[in-house]
């Protein structure tokens, strides 16, 4: 059985990432954290439901934060 997740763009829209493996997951007192690792984009941060940062796309932060 194939796992999703999938973030809530609007009511009618979400994007999916093929889950291989739940590295963590808790519930703070302040909110629900989880570290997935995706087919797509790699290990991926997910706070209360939306996507914060992935492997993936860390060159992307990197290239700003060096230039700001």
């Amino acid at each position: 059985m194939e796992l999703w997740f999938t973030e809530k763009q609007t009511p009618g829209l979400g994007i999916s990432c093929k889950v291989l493996q739940t590295l963590h997951r808790e519930l703070s007192p302040f909110q629900e954290i989880a570290v997935i690792d995706t087919e797509q984009y790699g290990r991926m941060l997910v706070l209360d439901g939306m996507v914060q940062l992935t492997i993936g796309d860390e060159f992307v932060y990197h290239e700003m934060l060096a230039h700001v």
